[in-house]
Formats: C-alpha cells, structure tokens, sequence
C-alpha cells in the first residue's frame, strides 16, 4: 500500500511552494488517493483564509521553514547565476581602441542592469515572504480570538447563575431588539440584537447599569449583530439592575450622554 505524502507538503502545495521532483510525485499519488485530495481541499481553504469565525487556523512551523527555505535558494540561485555571468571571460578582440571602449561600457551597463534586476527580485522576494507572513499571523489571532469567544459565550449560556435580559425598543429611537447574557460572576456579557443602522457620524454603545454607581461601558456593537454575537468582559462580581444600548458619537464616549435606544431590566426578564 502507497504511503500517503508529507503532512507539511499539502500546505507548501496550496502555497505554491512545492516543485520540481517533489511537486510530480505529490500530484501523481493525489490523483489517485481519496484520502489526501481531501486532505489537500482542506489545506487549500486554509491557504485561502479571509476571516475566521471559530476555528483556528495554524500553520505548521515546517511549512513556514521550508517555504523560507525556498525562497531563499530562489534568491541564492539568482545571485549566483548572476555572478557567473559578472566572471565570464571578455571574448578577446582583435581591436583595440574605440571597440574595446564601446565593449567594455556595453559590458558594465548589462552588469549594472542585471544587478539592478538582482536587487529588485531579492526585495520582492522578502515583500512576498513578509506580506505572506504577516497574513498568516493575522489570520491565526484572529482565529485566536474567536475561539476564546466561543469557548466565553458555551461557559456563560450554561451557567446555572447567568440572568438573560430581553432589551426593549425605546420611543422615538431607531428601532430594534436584542438579548443581553449576563454572568457577574464570570464578568461577561453577550449581546446579540438587530438595530436600523445608525448615521455615519454615529456609533451604538452597550452599557452595563449597576445596582448603584455610575454605567459601565461593555463596548460598541453593531447595528446588526444577530448571527455574530459581542462578547465584552467586565469588572467580575458587578451587579447588574438594568443593561441598555444607547446611541452615542462616532467611536463612543466613557459615560452615556445620547438617547437609550433599547432598555432591558434584569428583574424584569
């Protein structure tokens, strides 16, 4: 039985980081095994991240070494290319003078010209290698960060001590509706909720009431967040008497100071 390829070679093949030999004999056993053509759809939609909802995305620390390791015998191999042409022997000529000028300034600007291509072709290849880089970093935080979500609002939902609170449209504002999970214990909170979408110079702002005291922010939301929750983390231990979403200037302010948009009391719920 054919043994299945590398583990790291879906991933260099989705990156297009894999030839030659190793490229031939990679698509020679794909196109007969089920197994790695799946395998290697899923590597291709890793390749092809844009935005992550749940699931981390982590590429293998051999994938990254190997393409580094491509691109930089790309690199060596264009440098010494290069210097073989700069040692070539000048054809001997059996005149001197005005040709021998004209040939040796023909020779320095092909030299010039080729160590100009050099440099260019090194400083894409770093860009490339950067670029693809601080994609794939930005790709994994974010997945990061929704997982962390996720694993926040399973925690909350099940918690026999989390309240819900339905917040209610208010007169005169935008209208909408949304639920509030809150556990104080824990210190979070969820949001979720559709709102008509605010004006441009306008931000939606959730906040926490206390039993006493002044409101606590739990951050911006977003006039549409039905299927994609917010998840905000507060002081642990905060009792809650009433959670509201009011509709203040472009980037929110520490304290409310426009109009409650939905309003929802906790001994109400």
């Amino acid at each position: 039985m054919e043994a299945h390829a590398n583990p790291e070679d879906f991933d260099l093949y989705a990156l297009g980081a894999l030839d030659g030999e190793e490229r031939q004999r990679f698509e020679a056993h794909v196109r007969s095994c089920e197994a790695c053509q799946k395998q290697l759809a899923q590597a291709r939609e890793v390749a092809a991240l844009v935005g992550l909802t749940a699931a981390e995305a982590a590429v293998p620390p051999a994938v990254k070494a190997r393409l580094m390791e491509k691109i930089q015998k790309d690199k060596d191999a264009t440098q010494q290319a290069a210097a073989q042409t700069a040692q070539k022997p000048a054809r001997k000529r059996a005149r001197w003078g005005l040709r021998f000028s004209l040939g040796f300034a023909m020779a320095a600007v092909v030299l010039a010209l080729v160590c100009f291509w050099l440099w260019k072709q090194d400083t894409l290849h770093e860009q490339q290698l950067s670029h693809m880089m601080a994609r794939l970093e930005k790709t994994q935080a974010e997945a990061r960060r929704n997982q962390a979500d996720v694993r926040a609002m399973t925690r909350v939902v099940s918690a026999p001590d989390t309240v819900q609170v339905d917040l209610a449209h208010q007169a005169g504002t935008p209208p909408g509706t949304a639920h509030v999970f809150y556990n104080g214990r824990m210190g979070i909170i969820i949001y979720t909720g559709v709102i008509a979408p605010a004006p441009s110079d306008k931000s939606y702002q959730l906040w926490l009431v206390p039993d006493s005291g002044a409101p606590v922010s739990a951050g911006l939301v977003e006039a549409d967040q039905a299927t994609g929750a917010a998840v905000a983390h507060l002081p642990r231990g905060l009792a809650a008497k009433a959670f509201a979403v009011t509709l203040e200037p472009k980037g929110g302010r520490p304290q409310p100071t426009g109009p409650k948009v939905l309003v929802g009391t906790v001994g109400n719920a």
